[in-house]
Formats: structure tokens, sequence, C-alpha cells
């Protein structure tokens, strides 16, 4: 195999890890949209004699792990958990219920649009004219200290899961873990013409997988990894959790198709 180990070395530490200062910007848009949540909450709270509050937030997803790499477009991901207290909201109130109401609160205070606050299957969304955009996802703890996140019904999942069980693998394989999923995300954004590839999710938990960490240089790490998740989707292209009771991560047609793609 020829040696591109100083050219992988060299893309990695130039154009795959994100520079200090975005990341700074990014968790400080982080801040200034759960402030504007809490405004909004409390606007809402005013007309409509409520007294929602929320309890905690969580950061989540690529930001969390370390795993966000650089995007030309500045189309960055920030995912927040947002925790309310079932015995503030109530037992019985609905998941579409408590995530129109983090939209409605959205709305009353965010402004710079590419598309405003909507809720989905599995979050609230704001899209931002300048690229970047936020997912709250909605969780609610019981007195029990039980978590539901609200997606078309409320589940059972810990919102801080994901983010422990990458940090535990991290300190067991190294951070060829982390290089290795940050070149995964490199190479399926690396086309325009490639639409439908695999969400960052999916691609950390088949690295880490079919991660290759007896190999010491970059370039052979990231192939025969990249082989071996190759060989694994060949045989399926199903994926389940490494938590939450090895939950199903490709429900739907749409996921094996990204994992075809990818």
């Amino acid at each position: 195999m020829f040696d591109l180990s100083k050219e992988f070395d060299e893309f990695y530490s130039d154009y795959t890890i994100l520079p200090g200062d975005i990341q700074s910007d990014l968790r400080d848009k982080k801040k200034i949209n759960i402030d504007r949540l809490k405004s909004g909450i409390e606007e809402l709270n005013d007309e409509n004699e409520t007294s929602y509050y929320i309890y905690d937030t969580k950061e989540q997803g690529s930001i969390a792990m370390s795993t966000v790499v650089q995007n030309d477009s500045n189309d960055y991901d920030i995912d927040i958990a947002i925790i309310f207290e079932e015995d503030n909201i109530g037992e019985d109130i609905g998941t579409t219920t408590i995530k129109h109401t983090v939209a409605n609160a959205l709305k009353k205070k965010c402004s710079n649009f590419k598309k405003e606050p909507e809720a989905l299957t599995n979050c609230v969304r704001i899209e931002y004219a300048d690229g970047y955009h936020v997912d709250f996802a909605v969780y609610k703890k019981t007195a029990d200290d039980i978590y539901y996140h609200a997606g078309s019904s409320w589940q059972e999942r810990n919102p801080m899961a994901i983010n422990n069980w990458f940090s535990d693998a991290v300190k067991d394989k190294g951070d060829k873990l982390r290089s290795v999923v940050r070149l995964s995300k490199m190479f399926c954004k690396s086309r325009k013409s490639w639409k439908n590839m695999p969400s960052g999710l999916l691609q950390t938990v088949l690295c880490d997988e079919k991660l290759q960490q007896s190999y010491e240089w970059t370039d052979k790490l990231f192939y025969y990894t990249m082989q071996e998740i190759i060989n694994r989707l060949e045989t399926s292209t199903s994926v389940t959790a490494p938590i939450d009771d090895g939950r199903d991560l490709t429900p739907r047609n749409i996921d094996h198709q990204r994992m075809t793609n990818w």
C-alpha cells in the first residue's frame, strides 16, 4: 500500500478538525438559543397562565463527542437535550403538544431564520440564514429519575447515554476512534452529488464496531476500517444502538438506502 500517512495527517489537522474558535462560537450559539427558549417559555406562561420551566439542558451530538468536522457552508448541527420535569408539564401531556410548545416559545424570541422553528418527529429544529441549525430534543424526567424522549410517543431514553457510551469507547480504544469517525464524516460529505448519506451517529457506531486499531498510520487505519465496514454492510445494513437495549437505528427503508450509499 502506498504511504499516504503524511498527506492524511495534514488533511486531518488542517481541514478536518474543527478549530477551537469555531467550537467556542457554536457553544456560544447553543447558550444563546437556550436562553431564547427559556425566555419564550416565560412569555408563553404569561399568555396561557401556565408555569412550564426547563429543568435541565444537556449538550448532545458531535459537539459533545468532539467529532464535529469543518464545513465549508457553515452547516453545523447543534444538538441540545431540553429536559422538563413530568410533575411540571403534566403526566398526560403528549409529545406533539410539548414539542409545539417548544417551537412556539422559540418563534417568540428567535429571528434571522432560513427556516423557522419546526416540531419534527424527534426534535424541534431551527435553521438559521447563516448556515447552522439547532436541534432541541425534548425529554421529560419522572419523579423517580427516569427519562423519556418525545418522539412519535414517549420512549424511555437517557439523554446522556450516547455521550457516555462514546466517552467510554474512546477511553478503551484511544483517539484513533475519534479520528476515524471524523474522517468518515468528511468522506461522506466530500461530493456535492452524494445525497442521503448516513447520519453521524450511524457512522460512529459502525466505526466503533469495526475499528482496525492495530494500524498506527492514519491512512491504513482509515482504509482498513472502511474496508471492514463495507464487508459488514454487504452482510447487513441494519444497525442497533450500543445503548437503550439495542434499539434499531435503521427502522426505515431510507436508513438502509443511506447505508448502501455509504
